[in-house]
């Protein structure tokens, strides 16, 4: 009996162990079959976002090649305007440049500077500031002052009645003054926008002093902005007349009441009336290299009449 029961024991046992076996090998053949059906999910979600993904760049792309496209298009039309406008400006500006004025004879340019600039442009210390110097600040002299309808010009009287201290007045405050009284043409590019120029003087034409009010030239011709700041109609017509780059040369050496550059004496304005051009004197130098062709016989004689105030030597050839 004993027997029986031991073998029915290890029988049982034997199945059992068949069983769990199976169970097992089932239960890994679940394990791989759903990890496989995972790893198909992910791999179709992935494919499926990578797909999305690359659609999306795809889309941003043509927008992109769409926009750049769109600007070169605009730039190309605002190059090919703005080469239509300089070819306008050349035509306009090109006869006045090539020459120092049509109204002048040769023996009339002595002297015409050399190396001239082109229009528009801003050489070192135009616009800028200058450097440390100290302004030239010559003293105060008595001056007799002629009478406009009785005394000439070249003369002085000698009544003591008429002798009044004059002081040579800051340049720097004068210039500051233009540069806010035209800060609007200031503001302007001429080059690009010349019509702009002339529309805004015109708009300030009311609100000048009289000695500042633009001539018909000046209104009908291109010309840089500094041009109006000076309180001279003659002399402004004048640096019209001559073509930008003889303009430009003057502003840049000589005029310091209207331009930012070193002041070594070039001009002085005597007294506080600096918008009547009779209180001007242009230094010898500038009369030696501008008189006869742009500065006309008067500014000699001017610069003659203060000299003689000072007590110093005229000038040869403005009498």
């Amino acid at each position: 009996m004993m027997s029986v029961a031991t073998e029915i024991i290890h029988q049982t046992n034997s199945e059992i162990i068949q069983i769990v076996a199976m169970s097992e090998s089932g239960s890994e053949a679940s394990k791989a079959a759903k990890k496989r059906e995972y790893n198909r999910n992910a791999q179709r979600v992935f494919r499926q976002r990578r797909k999305e993904h690359l659609s999306k760049l795809e889309a941003a792309q043509r927008e992109l090649n769409s926009i750049q496209v769109e600007e070169v298009e605009r730039l190309r039309r605002e190059n090919q305007a703005l080469a239509q406008e300089n070819e306008s400006l050349k035509a306009a500006y090109g006869s006045q440049a090539s020459s120092p004025g049509p109204t002048m004879s040769p023996g009339e340019v002595r002297g015409s500077p050399s190396g001239y600039m082109a229009y528009g442009a801003a050489p070192g210390g135009y616009l800028g500031p200058v450097s440390g110097a100290p302004s030239y600040v010559p003293g105060p002299v008595p001056v007799s002052v002629p009478q406009p309808a009785t005394t000439p010009l070249s003369s002085a009287s000698s009544d003591p009645s008429t002798l009044v201290v004059v002081v040579p007045n800051n340049i720097r405050e004068i210039r500051r003054s233009l540069h806010q009284m035209f800060s609007p043409l200031l503001e302007i590019p001429v080059i690009s926008n010349p019509q702009t120029h002339l529309a805004t003087l015109a708009a300030l034409e009311p609100s000048l002093p009289s000695s500042l009010k633009p001539s018909p030239l000046q209104l009908s011709t291109p010309h840089h902005a500094y041009i109006d700041m000076i309180p001279s109609p003659s002399l402004r017509d004048r640096l019209i007349a001559i073509g930008p780059a003889n303009a430009n040369t003057f502003l840049t050496e000589a005029c310091t009441i209207a331009c930012d550059i070193e002041d070594t004496g070039q001009m002085i304005v005597w007294g506080e009336d600096w918008l009547n051009e009779f209180s001007w004197e242009f230094s010898a130098s500038v009369l030696e290299r501008w008189g006869g062709w742009l500065l006309t016989s008067e500014w000699g004689q001017r610069a003659n009449f203060w000299r003689r105030q000072r007590g110093v030597s005229i000038l040869p050839g403005y009498d």
